[in-house]
């Protein structure tokens, strides 16, 4: 994983992309976006983000989860962290969570408005424990003298 991160947006509202780009790049984030599945699709391939942040709701309905069913499937795609931003909870009784496994898979859900703090705490969290941990042998910077 580079050093800055690469985080994809995806969601149809610009104002919240805006508002979301501009926290994440002002912690070092690299940030890219799309408004809807088809871009966030050509995006991910192209692109290679570290982690996506998907909305639910998008124009056509409930798109987020069908993209989040997809990313999943496919091998090349399968790994990246997926954090739901959703507001469903205003407009249905339907309650979810990470540990809904197969059914939503996902990894985290955060509930619009998104605070600052929780947005950023997600973010940290997911990618570092997506973060391999480096061995003693990939830590030697070559110099042929490794403390033990």
């Amino acid at each position: 994983m580079a050093n800055n991160p690469k985080i994809l947006l995806i969601d149809d509202d610009p104002d919240f992309i805006m508002i979301n780009r501009t926290i994440l790049e002002s912690e070092g984030y690299q940030v890219d976006a799309a408004h809807d599945p088809i871009s966030g699709w050509e995006k991910i391939k192209s692109w290679k983000p570290d982690l996506i942040c998907l909305d639910v709701m998008m124009p056509t309905g409930t798109e987020g989860f069908h993209f989040a069913y997809k990313v999943r499937r496919d091998p090349d795609t399968q790994h990246i962290p997926i954090i739901m931003i959703t507001a469903i909870h205003e407009y249905s009784d339907f309650r979810f969570s990470t540990e809904d496994g197969d059914f939503l898979p996902v990894d985290e859900f955060i509930e619009k408005p998104i605070r600052k703090d929780v947005l950023l705490a997600k973010v940290k969290s997911l990618l570092a424990a997506a973060t391999p941990q480096k061995t003693k042998q990939q830590r030697d910077q070559g110099i042929g003298w490794k403390k033990n």
